[in-house]
């Protein structure tokens, strides 16, 4: 009896402890599009906002990495009326994502400002998503440039990804 109830501790408590799930979908120069294809919808959604949020709009036929990973997301048209309603349902606790998302490219593709993805990791734990980010950029008009490395935190809460403050 006592060997029955220590294995149902354990497996109860290997159940409670989940491993992170971490999912590389650019690093490198290289995009995994089998990782893509595995990523759920709060994944899906937190990638597809920070393509939007970063990212100079697509042209057809586009060679950007930021383009690449729309491409295998199924996402055509990051302006779409539907995908901005999606994007806006995931991040509805954010007061300032109808504005956000209201200009439709943020930064248009011929731009003197030009930004670049580096690097995208999703680290998911439980109801915790991160996003491990590089952005590379530049604005030729004033010739300067920047390198931002990040990693922001969400609580996935039912079907809205809520940011954690950054520390």
């Amino acid at each position: 009896m006592k060997q029955l109830m220590l294995l149902v501790i354990l497996v109860c408590c290997s159940c409670i402890k989940q491993e992170n799930k971490v999912s590389v979908v650019l690093e490198n120069e290289r995009i995994n599009p089998e990782v893509i294809k595995l990523l759920d919808t709060p994944e899906r959604a937190l990638l597809s906002w920070y393509l939007y949020a970063y990212g100079n709009a697509c042209e057809n036929n586009s060679t950007k990495f930021k383009c690449q990973i729309l491409k295998e997301l199924n996402i055509n048209d990051e302006c779409n009326t539907e995908h901005l309603n999606y994007m806006l349902q995931w991040f509805s606790k954010d007061i300032l994502a109808p504005y956000k998302l209201k200009k439709c490219p943020n930064i248009a593709s011929n731009s003197a400002i030009q930004n670049a993805f580096e690097k995208i990791i999703l680290i998911k734990k439980n109801d915790t998503l991160s996003i491990d980010y590089n952005i590379k950029g530049m604005n030729n008009s004033q010739e300067k440039s920047w390198n931002f490395d990040a990693v922001d935190v969400y609580i996935i809460e039912k079907n809205n990804l809520v940011k954690l403050p950054n520390k």
